[in-house]
């Protein structure tokens, strides 16, 4: 019976090393490029993680750009040399896109080349877009959409994960976050909308002005992820700051705050 086990066994072990001298080693040189984002699967992208919005508002107003930085990852072989990294932008319709040069410094900028490598035994890095402060910023919101362009190094990797899209204006504008869908349960989702309401620049402000906090892309985040009964809290003390600044309007004669289209800025309290 020992020697029955011990054949069955040996001939099992055998067989396991059989296949596994069979199996191949990953030989593909073909080197791929995405946007990194901090998923554990490209099934959990959603093309609203693509987007994000940028306001000079906020900022200095003697600054005349900013530098925004995207991650990328490689899927295949690190290499032991730098290696380039192409964007290229890609016109959208509808909307003002960005101009190069003007509204942003050129991928083609020679003064960037530097910075557009994947660094030697690196498979990830990040790389700049560099946007500029024009004038006409101060009017309207252009959009910059670009998009990872196959070179001699690399070629593109999941087509979800190979395009970015930045809006950008020197004015208040919607933020990305403020319609985003958060995850919240197994098959249910709640935006920052469904708490404060329809976006409007008038209304920003006015939470702005309230808290001192930017409202932007990362104050969002950090409330819809963070703890919800301080959201709460936040929605509740913002409606109750809004009664009581168009009670003190009205006692002036003054008309409810409203939007420059005349739309009413509501932020309900559930609980009133």
């Amino acid at each position: 019976m020992k020697i029955t086990k011990y054949i069955i066994g040996l001939a099992a072990l055998t067989a396991v090393t059989s296949c596994e001298k069979d199996l191949e080693l990953y030989s593909d040189p073909t080197c791929r490029l995405n946007f990194y984002y901090d998923i554990d699967n490209v099934g959990d992208f959603k093309p609203e993680m693509a987007r994000s919005a940028y306001s000079f508002v906020y900022g200095d107003p003697d600054i005349k750009q900013d530098t925004l930085w995207f991650e990328v990852e490689t899927m295949g072989f690190v290499a032991d040399t730098d290696r380039p990294i192409s964007l290229v932008q890609v016109d959208s319709a509808g909307v003002d896109n960005a101009v190069p040069g003007k509204h942003y410094v050129a991928f083609t900028d020679a003064a960037l080349s530097s910075h557009y490598m994947m660094p030697a035994g690196k498979a990830r890095t990040k790389v700049p877009v560099i946007i500029l402060r024009d004038q006409s910023l101060k009017d309207k919101a252009v959009v910059l959409k670009f998009r990872i362009s196959a070179n001699d190094s690399f070629v593109n990797g999941y087509e979800q994960l190979s395009t970015r899209v930045v809006t950008f204006t020197d004015h208040l504008s919607e933020p990305s976050r403020w319609t985003y869908a958060y995850p919240y349960g197994d098959d249910y989702t709640i935006s920052f909308a469904d708490y404060f309401g329809d976006y409007g620049p008038v209304k920003h402000q006015f939470l702005i002005n309230e808290t001192g906090e930017k409202w932007d892309d990362e104050y969002i985040d950090k409330l819809m992820t963070g703890d919800s009964m301080y959201l709460e809290y936040m929605l509740r003390k913002m409606a109750k700051c809004l009664k009581e600044y168009n009670e003190q309007r009205q006692a002036q004669g003054l008309d409810v705050l409203r939007e420059a289209d005349g739309t009413e800025v509501v932020i309900e309290d559930p609980y009133a």
